[in-house]
């Protein structure tokens, strides 16, 4: 069949009973041997004379071993001894199969022919059995050594076997070899409500690909007792078939359970204290400004001017407190509903919707920290009721527009403007402002919060702005 004498090194190759191949120094394929055909399920006419890694190319996310080939041959026609590889991954496709998982020693001879090189004698031993036992067993080994007082299991993604330290065992309720060498028993032991979903978990983890599985369930123990265990693993290909292994560590998280359940209910309580509180201080100030509505039929003209603002002032924070932690997170308001509450409320309280004043919000949906929120709705409170009395005399019409933004710096700017009266005198300039009581509330609110104040008006209304740094919401 082959001319041996003719091609000594051809009578070599077919002697070997290795896979093992004769190729030139550019990696063309000159012959193939029974084993190697076999090996790669090919049949041997169809290689020869191709390119190698045209017959046998790389998987695009593998590792390419072809410069590591070309090197070892000219390792090797250089020297005149054998040039051996260390094992390495190099996929191969199979007949409608696709790409298949492989791992290969290499070595690299040349054919002397007088005395001279000629080809290169490889040989070709799959060692991916060897590669992929020796991977499991690194997994099993890295998971026992990154939780050494953890549970180290390796399940079987096909067989359902379960390999595992005997620490599983206690934790689901066991004694020694009462649970058997499959995954069913210590899913029975999986609580009823939580058990298909534990199962479909596990074993669609394969599906899911590379990456860490995370499953945490209860289980319902012999005695009546229930706990919760966290699983993490990771996928691993087993040696045998390639079928998939999920191997991981597993631990007790009933105590951590239990405390994250204890946490939920303080925080609740918490939110029922503070709604509570809120409460109580919006009905006392709500007393406060029934107080000084009483006291108003018995002052002064003067005098009742004074309170009545007094008293819409203390309405006006009662509907702040009112809407503080409505959406239950008790560290930071949203602005943007605190707002459109309380110009709603002054709207309504000072009988303005009827004249056909109206507000306009443009406020960007923000969360800040109670303290910050209290004092920009008393700035815009102070605001918005200045311009309501004393924008629109002798009109039956006008707007007021709240703006609250951010700029490119992170800072917030506050704006609030009208389209009434603007300055048309001294007098009114004086009155605008604001400059008692209102103006001074204004004016300390902004510097509690470190920011600064700014009026502007012209024969269009009045505008104020209030810039606040940035800083922790």
């Amino acid at each position: 069949m082959f001319d041996t004498a003719a091609q000594p090194g051809k009578a070599i190759l077919h002697a070997i009973p290795l896979p093992a191949i004769i190729m030139t120094s550019d990696l063309q394929i000159v012959d193939v041997n029974a084993a190697f055909a076999s090996v790669v399920a090919r049949e041997r006419v169809t290689l020869l004379g191709k390119q190698l890694f045209d017959e046998f190319p790389s998987r695009p996310d593998s590792p390419n071993l072809e410069a590591a080939i070309r090197a070892s041959v000219q390792r090797a026609l250089a020297s005149g001894r054998t040039d051996a590889l260390p094992p390495g991954r190099h996929d191969i496709v199979l007949p409608d199969i696709g790409y298949e998982t492989r791992y290969w020693r290499l070595s690299h001879s040349p054919i002397l022919e007088g005395e001279r090189s000629g080809d290169i004698l490889q040989l070709v031993e799959d060692v991916t059995a060897e590669v992929t036992s020796e991977k499991l067993r690194e997994a099993r080994e890295r998971t026992a050594a990154e939780g050494a007082a953890l549970s180290f299991w390796d399940l079987n993604l096909v067989t359902g076997d379960l390999i595992r330290s005997p620490a599983v065992d206690r934790l689901h309720g066991f004694e020694p070899g009462e649970a058997g060498g499959n995954i069913e028993a210590f899913l029975d032991r999986v609580h009823p409500d939580d058990r298909e979903q534990a199962r479909a978990n596990a074993f669609s983890a394969a599906e899911r690909g590379p990456g860490p599985t995370i499953l945490e369930h209860r289980l319902l123990l012999p005695d009546g007792r229930v706990r919760w265990i966290s699983a993490r693993g990771e996928i691993v290909i087993g040696p045998v078939n390639d079928e998939p292994h999920l191997v991981g560590m597993v631990v007790d998280v009933t105590e951590f359970r239990e405390q994250e359940a204890e946490l939920r209910n303080a925080l609740a309580s918490q939110k029922l204290l503070l709604d509570e509180m809120n409460h109580r201080v919006k009905n006392s100030l709500q007393m406060v400004a029934s107080l000084l509505n009483l006291e108003c039929a018995r002052a002064s003209a003067e005098t009742r001017g004074k309170l009545l603002s007094a008293s819409a002032r203390v309405n006006a924070i009662a509907t702040i407190h009112a809407s503080l932690y409505q959406d239950g997170d008790v560290a930071s308001v949203a602005v943007d509903s605190q707002l459109k509450e309380l110009c709603e409320h002054l709207i309504s309280s000072t009988g303005c919707d009827i004249r056909g004043i109206r507000v306009e919000l443009d406020v960007a949906p923000l969360r800040l920290c109670p303290d910050k929120a209290i004092s920009i709705s008393i700035i815009v409170n102070e605001l918005v009721t200045n311009s309501l009395k004393h924008a629109f005399h002798d009109r039956e019409q006008g707007m007021i527009e709240v703006q609250l933004k951010r700029d490119g710096g992170g800072s917030l700017l506050l704006t609030v403007c009208d389209d009434g009266h603007g300055a048309r005198d001294g007098l009114d300039r004086e009155v605008r402002r604001s400059s008692g009581l209102g103006e001074r509330l204004v004016q300390m609110s902004a510097r509690k919060l470190g920011g600064r104040v700014e009026h502007s008006h012209d024969q269009g209304g009045w505008e104020t702005t209030v810039l606040l740094p940035a800083a922790e919401s």
